[in-house]
């Protein structure tokens, strides 16, 4: 089973500004110590057989792990709860990964992990988990990954077409639940949105096609062909082998896995990026350097 630090081995790195990237909150740990055990009694009331105090022990002898304390001694549901409240706040000053590796470790159970994704989502943790031992963590911080950066796109682009910078915002918005296939193929829908937005409106057509002709034609313009034809390329890829992303219909429905998403994200960013540099003359302007 995959470490946490060997998935995000620059996870020390990441800003903390947006999401909770590499630290966790007294907020954060509160909720975790306080909900799982009610899990646990809701799991005991759907399945009467289950044992309520040994399940208790053994969440809170895999914190204690991480957490480098002691096994809890303990019988009796609340006193191991105590227990476990106690452990789990000791993340607060023990390494991010460790933490990581434990919640990892409480989520075997699918009730389990929609209840911790559930207190990730409320306190706008950058992470969630998910049902594959290789890849148990995603990262759901859309500048986390990308080679383009959103805030970056969006800005310029408002000064071009606000169209296009309101679907590169839904964008972003729907990469926050990239743990949901549905979301992940919302994020790229949007973004080829954007593309066609722009598209259009720096030739002054209404269809993505003619647009392309547009821009291969004045090269002088936008540049070699082989960089604008990403644009209907990409789009008429979709179009024909993704179906299902581009109308947002639940028949025929294709799979796209995270990273999948996050190159097709990151590939239209690109595309919009470069369009928006040619369209304010940027890629035109002589470039002196210093030696």
């Amino acid at each position: 089973m995959a470490e946490f630090k060997e998935l995000f081995p620059d996870y020390v790195a990441y800003s903390n500004d947006s999401y909770l990237m590499n630290n966790v909150t007294t907020d954060l740990l509160r909720e975790i110590a306080q909900k799982l055990p009610r899990v646990y009694q809701q799991l005991k009331f759907d399945k009467p057989h289950l044992n309520l105090d040994g399940t208790m022990r053994n969440a809170c002898d895999i914190v204690s792990l991480y957490t480098n304390n002691d096994k809890t001694n303990n019988w009796g549901f609340e006193y191991i709860v105590r227990d476990f409240d106690s452990q789990v706040r000791d993340f607060e000053h023990i390494k991010f990964h460790k933490f990581m590796d434990a919640m990892r470790d409480l989520s075997k159970s699918d009730v389990v992990l929609k209840a911790l994704n559930s207190i990730f989502e409320d306190h706008d943790f950058g992470y969630r988990l998910r049902d594959d031992s290789e890849n148990p963590w995603i990262c759901i911080n859309p500048s986390i990954g990308m080679s383009v950066d959103f805030e970056e796109v969006i800005l310029t682009t408002s000064e071009i077409c606000q169209q296009t910078a309101e679907h590169i915002k839904q964008a972003r918005e729907q990469l926050t639940r990239a743990d949901e296939p549905r979301a992940r193929k919302d994020a790229i829908r949007d973004c080829l949105s954007a593309v066609e937005a722009l598209m259009g409106y720096l030739t002054g057509t209404d269809d993505i096609a003619e647009a392309d002709k547009k821009m291969r034609v004045d090269t002088e313009k936008w540049g070699q062909g082989f960089i604008i034809k990403d644009g209907i390329t990409l789009w008429n890829m979709f179009h024909n082998t993704y179906k299902d992303i581009r109308h947002g219909n639940n028949f025929d429905i294709s799979k796209i896995s995270y990273d999948e998403a996050i190159y097709f994200v990151d590939k239209l960013l690109a595309y919009v990026k470069y369009l928006s540099a040619r369209s304010l003359g940027e890629s035109n302007k002589e470039e002196k350097f210093i030696f």
